[in-house]
């Protein structure tokens, strides 16, 4: 997207090339074992019923992301301040995700520093989109201990 374009409310979305983009970054032989047959299918049918706009296998998606990955994420600015935050805080990642990076994780992590519990859990074996693929039992799980520490 041009940098000088206007970001609008919503944007275009073809929920079949997401899955193509949804398994970038996962190695060829574990494709089908992460995202089983028919559970895209499935997740596709819902996210179609839920647009009322939805033509030929596109939908309307929020646009601010655009817009926050613009003028924050590749202007290399914070989106807030991690050292401002008082309470405890869980970073959930996955190993292929390839939106939100190890590196970025591994430099958000230490700046929680007035957090009173900072936890950071890395999922093998997933995407971005863990939470809907085999291993999502481990976020449950990894959920439920931090909010049992607390």
């Amino acid at each position: 997207m041009p940098a000088r374009s206007a970001v609008h409310a919503y944007r275009r979305f073809d929920v079949q090339a997401f899955h193509q983009r949804w398994l970038e970054g996962v190695p060829e032989h574990k494709r089908d074992w992460l995202l089983p047959a028919g559970w895209f299918e499935q997740w596709a049918t819902i996210i179609l019923a839920s647009d009322p706009a939805e033509h030929d296998g596109i939908i309307r998606a929020p646009a601010g992301v655009i817009q926050d990955v613009r003028e924050y994420w590749s202007a290399g600015k914070a989106f807030y301040d991690p050292e401002g935050i008082t309470v405890p805080v869980l970073l959930l990642h996955a190993e292929w995700d390839r939106d939100v990076t190890i590196t970025q994780m591994a430099n958000l992590f230490p700046r929680f520093q007035n957090a009173p519990y900072r936890r950071w859990t890395e999922i093998g074996e997933g995407t971005h989109m863990v939470v809907m693929e085999q291993n999502r039992w481990q976020i449950l799980e990894s959920i439920k201990a931090f909010l049992s520490a607390l």
